[in-house]
């Protein structure tokens, strides 16, 4: 196994890395050269245990106690402890060069921490069906697919254009070849360091220094979130996590949007799919989920019951959500409460908060929303979220004129009765935020109750 990289990519210094195989010594010159020492190795000891006749293969590797019964999982398992190699060594070299990111507190690693390997590394790529026991052949195997399709879409004028992925069920779009290089790496799960301390692995640098930065010994918490009051290490860690809070993905049968595509699978398949396909086997009870069936049986059939385990109290109940509330409003002194941002009336659940608004105050549900949303304010409150964070591009899309699919009985779906097509569009992105109402309904001249700030795309930004 004395294959090299033959791509033409930025050169990498090559790191002097240290066999660890037990009595062994040697020094190689960077991972592919450490690969092929591992392969020798692993040519000796295949020849020894023929001779011995022995089933079970151990781990030779300094300090590893790994032992299994296949050969082929045994050389994944060798050839994964010279790539983790390179990962520590490159960790280290970063932190060195860095000295003012914090060192880590979390307990030391004992030995190589390494992946379960049940089977060997398979690409992705369309149309082929290669597959690797080397985890450093199949890295630089797929970048090579990379690079490939780079030059078969360059134009014959040179021009460069956007690289498509062809990876199995995924045909985003790079701006290069690098990029796609880097796209390409998240499908493969590849790694570029280690915290030599601790030992955990991550894709980048970037996320090295976060994980140095969060641990509670070394976390200033400078970072706040103006959503949720949640602080962060790192402004990077914060930014991270806002695109939680900014609904990107929009539902095609209504006005409803999510901040991630698995919260918009769940809305439809509960908002607008009559399927249920899990049947209780004690009644005629169907659910959605596996999870609501499982509630649904501990509830109902199985008649669980909480019991406070304070002293002196008998307080028992069906479910965990009461038990918890029970425990916090009696025995923790800090009852949950609703409150009514415009009289200050408080409530005991969101339920009677939202009758209250729409009665009282002449609110009305979000278009595409069933209720409305509640968030916990710095006083420990739970207030209306008035604002809603959302793309550009979903925004440009709840407001261009459309028309509803037809639901299941062939007639065309009619928006929620809240409506909603007036919205109060902020900008953040100016010096003064503008501010301006837009309606897709030109007889509509008040707002409904709800303001959106449209940002733009900020994923490319992290």
């Amino acid at each position: 196994m004395s294959h090299q990289p033959a791509s033409k990519r930025k050169k990498i210094t090559e790191l002097p890395l240290c066999c660890g195989w037990q009595g062994c010594q040697e020094i190689c010159n960077g991972e592919w050269n450490l690969n092929s020492h591992i392969a020798e190795h692993l040519e000796t000891y295949a020849a020894e245990q023929q001779q011995q006749n022995d089933s079970e293969h151990a781990c030779q590797w300094n300090d590893c106690v790994f032992r299994t019964n296949c050969a082929e999982e045994l050389e994944r398992h060798a050839y994964y402890h010279g790539y983790y190699s390179q990962l520590l060594l490159q960790g280290k070299l970063e932190c060195d060069l860095h000295p003012e990111i914090p060192a880590c507190c979390a307990p030391a690693r004992m030995a190589d921490k390494l992946p379960d390997l049940k089977q060997n590394f398979h690409c992705g790529w369309m149309d082929c069906k290669r597959e690797f026991v080397s985890i450093v052949e199949f890295q630089d195997h797929i970048v090579k697919h990379a690079l490939f399709e780079y030059d078969i879409q360059k134009t014959p004028d040179d021009e460069r254009p956007k690289t498509q992925c062809n990876w199995n069920l995924c045909h985003k779009q790079m701006d290069n070849k690098y990029r796609l290089i880097e796209h390409i790496s998240t499908h493969s799960n590849k790694k570029l360091v280690a915290c030599h301390h601790c030992g955990e692995v991550f894709r980048t640098k970037t996320t090295l220094f976060d994980h140095l930065r969060r641990q509670p010994d070394n976390n200033t918490n400078s970072f706040q979130c103006a959503q949720c009051f949640k602080f962060f290490a790192t402004q990077k860690l914060l930014r991270s996590h806002v695109l939680r809070h900014i609904n990107g993905f929009k539902c095609t049968m209504c006005d409803m949007t999510c901040s991630s595509a698995s919260d918009l699978t769940t809305h439809i398949r509960y908002r607008h799919l009559k399927d249920k396909p899990l049947k209780c086997s004690e009644c005629e009870k169907r659910c959605v989920r596996e999870s609501d069936l499982l509630k649904h049986v501990e509830i109902v059939h199985n008649k669980t019951v909480h019991r406070c385990e304070h002293p002196d109290c008998q307080y028992s109940v069906r479910t965990y959500a009461q038990m918890r509330r029970h425990f916090l409003e009696v025995h923790g002194n800090n009852p949950i409460l609703y409150a009514c941002h415009c009289c200050e009336r408080f409530f005991k659940s969101g339920k009677s908060l939202s009758t209250h608004l729409m009665q009282k105050h002449g609110f009305r549900l979000p278009s595409g929303h069933k209720r409305f949303t509640y968030r916990v304010d710095e006083n420990g409150f739970y207030r209306l979220e008035t604002t809603r964070l959302e793309s550009m591009e979903v925004t440009q899309q709840i407001l261009a004129p459309q028309s509803h699919p037809p639901n299941h009985d062939g007639a065309e779906e009619k928006p929620s009765s809240g409506g909603g097509s007036c919205y109060e569009i902020v900008d953040p992105t100016n010096t003064e935020f503008g501010r301006i109402i837009v309606s897709n309904d030109p007889d509509e001249a008040q707002l409904v109750g709800e303001v959106i700030i449209s940002l733009p795309t900020l994923t490319d930004e992290l």
